[in-house]
């Protein structure tokens, strides 16, 4: 007889170890002002999570005002790219006897226009928002 384990295999996320929890608690109390002030830099992430990143150095980078325009239309691009690159992977997958782009140089294309994303806001290499988590404020 055959026992299926799937049923009590665990759904969600692994846990953390021991010395990744976040066990430690710490209050800040703000005024008005300074509430309004952390609410503006903040953007998208948590209270609690931007704090963190503040304290231990690793705030997100920021988008210049001047760049926003600039960003936004070569994440347009990159998308396209991604979508050029899918249909010639799936031409040659059907063995279509086309002349399509060699696949290394969209990948390269693809590379120079995040390299330039990257220098729009100042980053020399990716930003990696693994340490951020889903806490939510109170």
């Amino acid at each position: 007889m055959d026992i299926d384990i799937s049923r009590n295999r665990r759904h969600g996320p692994i846990p953390l170890g021991a010395d990744l929890k976040r066990v430690h608690s710490v209050n800040v109390r703000l005024n008005d002002a300074e509430l309004a002030e952390l609410n503006a830099a903040r953007g998208p992430y948590q209270r609690a999570a931007f704090l963190r990143m503040a304290a231990m150095g690793k705030l997100p980078p920021t988008i210049p005002a001047i760049n926003q325009k600039a960003w936004t239309a070569l994440s347009t691009v990159i998308s396209n790219l991604n979508q050029y690159q899918a249909a010639i992977n799936l031409n040659l997958i059907r063995h279509i006897k086309s002349e399509p782009i060699p696949s290394f140089v969209l990948e390269d294309l693809i590379d120079q226009v995040q390299a330039l994303r990257r220098e729009l806001i100042g980053v020399d290499e990716d930003f990696d928002d693994e340490d951020i988590d889903d806490e939510r404020d109170a």
